[in-house]
């Protein structure tokens, strides 16, 4: 299990690596790499905002599938 701080800081990282990675290598890997990683990070901070805010609205809805 990851803990709480480093599982809230890793889009942040996703992010910062992703947009490090396009300005400072060169080469189109790389900067596909970096935009992937940089999209990914987005992609995840989207989804936690998204699902926090679905639960502050349905208090009382259980959202995790069995």
């Amino acid at each position: 299990m990851i803990p709480k701080p480093v599982y809230e800081l890793l889009p942040y990282f996703y992010l910062c690596v992703g947009v490090a990675a396009m300005l400072w290598l060169e080469g189109i890997m790389p900067f596909a790499s970096g935009l992937l990683m940089s999209m990914t990070g987005v992609l995840v901070l989207w989804l936690r905002h998204h699902h926090r805010q679905s639960a502050r609205l349905f208090p009382g809805q259980d959202w995790q599938a069995d």
